[in-house]
């Protein structure tokens, strides 16, 4: 079946509309597709095609928020995989991600590019009501989308799917999050199944790439394209594009940064407990999340500075501590004559028993883009791969310690005039006090240095890490000066073997999609036994 409609217009103001559906059969369009790739896409397909004359290979694509990386993929895959009659398994870990991928592919599946095919099957699978179901999944399904819990729980389901297939295209959105346990079973069982596996990550996070800090990330993706040649084993990238790049050719805005100091305090209160919440988890204690989505005066700033410049904000996305702190800004927002609305999560009114869906949330994102509404609060649902071209400002009232969650925040305001958007997108900060216990990430630190958005730069990585390592042994001192702990096996051990050496990194990915970032200290005693770890 037929499952789209679409609306002509200019490049720059692109109007679309697909109905995005659980499953159907996609009918390639007529004519000439209206959106012509940009450069830098132009030049990640070509790196694509170059890469994609080996009979399998692990490589990633970055691009960075904004850049067009759904697009790319999509519309490389079609030409690619989808004409070819080759089958795609496509893997995100949110809702939104799958549908935004299935709209790719439909809205850009025209007879020019996609010549030899009369018609293709896309399935999504996930959790949610409106999508299908893994037992759902048919042998003929040309591209199964489908969330990584739900295939992860069920991956045998794949079975007759993946039967007699020689090459499978396996793309995986948000492909930071590739090191998650579920992924890698999945790209392992897929690998096990398929002779001819051609794995593509796409992120718009770049990390570091030197060799030491690839970590399993690069161990996932260890091909990519390199002076025009593929290299086997290096960094796993086949093509990469700078954040300021894009703006110099306005694809994307050129960043203000504002900053409003709230006079809030929360440093005072802060235990080493929560203390190591934040810095390990980017978890605020509820508490502390509490104070702050409470704070009148906090709020009042908030909405206030945004009354006083609404005409220079423009239309604004609003990161909030919690879903309360959504709510109430939300609401506060209204009160003041601003249209606003908030999405997050499934939640649920404990007292009249209404339910927050996802067909609410997209029912909000609609009016925001049609304009009905100016801000629109959310808790780090809008983090990925919804699209909101004329977001000009973003309102960070929550801090945050992750440099990934950092650069997708920012990004949502990126949309240069090139793209549909505009010339210049204002990064706003609300600061409260913190007595410097937190090195909470700054939104300028990210254009620092290259091209590059930055993971972080090594001078403020060494000191957080020795910052780590100081409280460790404090930590230690403490017991040792405490008589009711045994600390003599402890006391036996050279000073210098007490020291730690240095920290692996890690993150772990809930089933709500929820990031967290973890560091354990790693002594002389354990450095093997970690190293051995991490080799298996």
């Amino acid at each position: 079946m037929e499952v789209m409609g679409m609306e002509t217009g200019s490049v720059n103001d692109l109007k679309t509309f697909v109905e995005v559906k659980s499953f159907g059969d996609i009918l390639p369009k007529n004519g000439t597709n209206i959106r012509s790739p940009y450069e830098h896409q132009k030049k990640a397909m070509e790196a694509l095609d170059k890469i994609n004359k080996e009979e399998s290979y692990s490589t990633l694509v970055v691009l960075p928020t904004g850049g067009g990386k759904t697009y790319t993929a999509s519309m490389w895959l079609l030409k690619n995989a989808i004409d070819k009659k080759k089958k795609i398994l496509w893997i995100a870990h949110r809702q939104m991600l799958l549908d935004q991928a299935a709209e790719s592919f439909q809205k850009f599946a025209y007879t020019e590019v996609v010549p030899h095919i009369s018609s293709f099957r896309f399935r999504i699978v996930s959790g949610a009501s409106s999508h299908d179901r893994t037992i759902d999944i048919k042998a003929d399904d040309n591209l199964l989308i489908i969330s990584k819990d739900s295939i992860g729980r069920n991956i045998d389901r794949l079975d007759k799917w993946l039967e007699g297939e020689k090459e499978l295209y396996l793309v995986v959105d948000e492909a930071h999050h590739s090191t998650a346990k579920t992924y890698r079973k999945v790209i392992n069982y897929v690998k096990d199944k398929v002779p001819n596996l051609k794995l593509i990550g796409l992120t718009a996070t770049p990390f570091r790439t030197a060799e030491e800090e690839q970590g399993l990330l690069g161990k996932i993706y260890s091909d990519g394209v390199s002076n025009g040649q593929v290299a086997r084993g290096d960094i796993g990238i086949t093509y990469q594009i700078g954040l300021k790049e894009l703006i110099n050719r306005q694809i994307l805005s050129k960043p203000i940064f504002e900053s409003y100091f709230t006079e809030e305090n929360y440093g005072d209160s802060l235990g080493l407990e929560s203390w190591e919440r934040i810095q390990y988890l980017d978890n605020l204690p509820e508490g502390i999340a509490s104070q702050m989505a409470e704070s009148a005066a906090r709020n009042k700033l908030i909405v206030e500075t945004y009354k006083e410049k609404q005409d220079e904000y423009g239309q604004t996305i609003v990161f909030a501590v919690n879903v309360i702190h959504a709510i109430q800004l939300s609401a506060l927002f209204n009160k003041a004559g601003i249209k606003s609305d908030f999405v997050v999560s499934d939640i649920r009114d404990g007292v009249t028993g209404v339910t927050v869906s996802r067909e609410d949330n997209e029912r909000k994102l609609e009016a925001y883009r049609n304009g009905e509404l100016q801000v629109l609060v959310n808790v780090n649902i809008l983090t990925e791969g919804v699209d909101l071209p004329k977001t000009k400002t973003v309102f960070l009232a929550r801090p945050t310690v992750s440099s990934i969650l950092m650069t997708q925040m920012v990004g949502r305001a990126l949309r240069g005039t090139a793209a549909g958007g505009t010339s210049s997108a204002y990064i706003v900060s609300f600061i409260d006090h913190w007595n410097e216990h937190i090195a909470w990430v700054n939104p300028e630190s990210l254009f620092a240095g290259d091209n590059e958005f930055q993971d972080s730069d090594d001078s403020e990585r060494i000191k957080r890490d020795i910052q780590l390592i100081a409280i460790s042994k404090i930590e230690e001192f403490a017991r040792i000066l405490d008589n009711s702990v045994d600390t003599i096996d402890l006391e036996r051990v050279a000073f210098e073997k007490r020291i730690p050496i240095g920290m692996y990194a890690f993150n772990y990915l809930e089933e709500n999609g929820m990031d967290h970032s973890y560091q354990v200290m790693v002594y002389d005693s354990t450095q093997e036994a970690y190293k051995n770890l991490m080799e298996s």
